[in-house]
């Protein structure tokens, strides 16, 4: 009897200590598991898209960042020619497309004002924009990425074509009297992010559609009918800081 007893002990000891250690397995591969996913989630989060345009920049040039002839040499970027050292762009010769009209020209430009990067714009319908929006798309996919948080604008210099802007405010808001279409100061703006240094707005030029104005359009105006009366394809994209996006000659 006290055999029988000892081995149903034994037996029953072994059991346990095998269920012990197979739950103790099972959890350490469950938080295994966990720390692993959380840890690609993270890096997947992190991770930045240089290739892609967007409010932190474009391949190795933020916004911001102070341009020398030295980093231009080491990115392999072209100065293009100009008598302005104050604002001028620059390209990668690498990066371009033939235009129907003017032939070769750069998919992407870089404004430089006051020695940084200030402007970034697209041309093509290849290079990536960060809110989906590409070259040649609808008027309604810029509508559908932003919603109702657009300004309508045509600039002097379109009034007699059918050319119309719509501008957005990436990462602040304007706290002043600042007209719509007008230059933004430092006290018309205030920033969403702490973290963030510069004001971005994005303006994309459209071509094709009937312009519903010759000016800008007031908020009051801007309507789910003028809205939707909107026709026409981006021609390019413009993202930088307001300073640039005000210069409707650029840097001539």
């Amino acid at each position: 009897m006290k055999s029988l007893l000892f081995s149903a002990c034994l037996i029953g000891g072994v059991s346990l200590l095998t269920s012990c250690d197979s739950q103790s397995s099972t959890t350490d591969d469950n938080t295994a598991q966990m720390d692993k996913n959380t840890a690609a989630s993270q890096t997947d989060t992190s991770a930045p898209d240089d290739q892609m345009v967007s409010p932190s920049g474009y391949q190795k040039l933020g916004f911001g960042q102070v341009v020398t002839l030295t980093l231009l040499a080491e990115l392999g970027l072209t100065k293009q020619e100009s008598d302005n050292e104050q604002c001028y762009y620059v390209s990668d010769p690498k990066q371009y497309y033939m235009d129907q009209a003017d032939g070769k020209r750069a998919s992407v430009l870089y404004q430089v004002i006051d020695g940084k990067v200030a402007l970034i714009t697209i041309r093509d319908s290849k290079t990536p924009f960060y809110t989906g929006v590409h070259v040649g798309d609808a008027v309604t996919a810029v509508m559908s990425a932003h919603g109702d948080s657009l300004t309508y604008e045509v600039d002097k210099y379109a009034v007699d074509g059918d050319f119309y802007n719509l501008i957005a405010n990436v990462n602040f808001i304007v706290t002043g009297d600042a007209d719509a279409g007008a230059l933004l100061k430092e006290e018309d703006i205030k920033l969403n992010n702490a973290n963030d240094t510069l004001p971005i707005q994005v303006e994309y030029h459209i071509k094709g559609g009937e312009k519903l104005s010759n000016n800008t359009i007031s908020e009051t105006e801007w309507t789910v009918e003028n809205k939707r009366a909107l026709q026409g394809d981006v021609e390019s994209i413009d993202i930088g800081i307001p300073e640039a996006i005000y210069l409707v000659e650029g840097c001539s």
